[in-house]
């Protein structure tokens, strides 16, 4: 840890823990699956029905993918947050939090294509289905592929600050293993076979929110 960083600082990154557990483990999955759910492949198989879907509830799914933004900046911000403060003699951190900052930019290029791209293209009862469905593809490479592929990397290398941090708990960084190790697995599962990744993503989902609370509380009762 750089004991530089002062205590103020400190608290606002326990804060951003906190937070980011809360909204990528319980509203995203709200938002993925009350608000964004009819507009999308994975709920609704029939490209039509989801053209039209979209194009009378443009405002819900607009509002759905801008909400997302606060999930990738927060999920990003999370690795900043936790990776000052662990031990920076090996290379790994600053490369696992240049990794995240990566993934976002990619995620928000998928969101705002879902955004603003496919309600525009499923407005217009004249165009191609053929260039939704590659518009929609496009989307879903970006942020549920690269995007989380990229992110679960990033968690991956920060696992040998984690055990090179001396007073770092031991069951966080036995969580922190099984939550990027699921996680990796999932991307692989989301490139080969993407009906088989569900399970794998929700049970990171589920970890990442008591890792990065765990994370937080470790930040102010060890650090503060």
């Amino acid at each position: 840890m750089d004991s530089k960083i002062p205590r103020a600082a400190l608290r606002v990154d326990a804060l951003g823990l906190i937070l980011a557990g809360r909204i990528n483990t319980f509203l995203a999955s709200a938002d993925a699956g009350l608000i964004l759910a009819p507009g999308t492949a994975t709920a609704q198989p029939d490209l039509l029905l989801r053209i039209n879907w979209i194009a009378e509830n443009t405002l819900r799914w607009q509002a759905g993918w801008l909400f997302w933004l606060a999930v990738t900046l927060s999920f990003s911000w999370s690795y900043y947050a936790l990776g000052r403060h662990l031990n920076k003699t090996l290379p790994w951190v600053n490369l696992a939090i240049g990794l995240a900052l990566i993934a976002a930019a990619v995620d928000i290029v998928g969101v705002l294509i879902n955004m603003v791209v496919l309600p525009t293209l499923a407005s217009d009862l004249s165009t191609a289905q053929i260039l939704f469905l590659a518009m929609e593809k496009m989307a879903n490479a970006l942020t549920n592929v690269a995007a989380f592929g990229l992110y679960s990397f990033a968690g991956l290398l920060l696992l040998p600050a984690i055990f090179s941090t001396k007073d770092y708990p031991n069951w966080l960084r036995l969580l922190g293993v099984t939550e990027w190790s699921i996680a990796s697995i999932a991307t692989v599962l989301l490139i080969i076979s993407p009906q088989l990744a569900t399970i794998p993503l929700l049970i990171s989902f589920a970890l990442y929110a008591p890792w990065v609370w765990g994370s937080a509380y470790w930040l102010l009762r060890e650090r503060a």
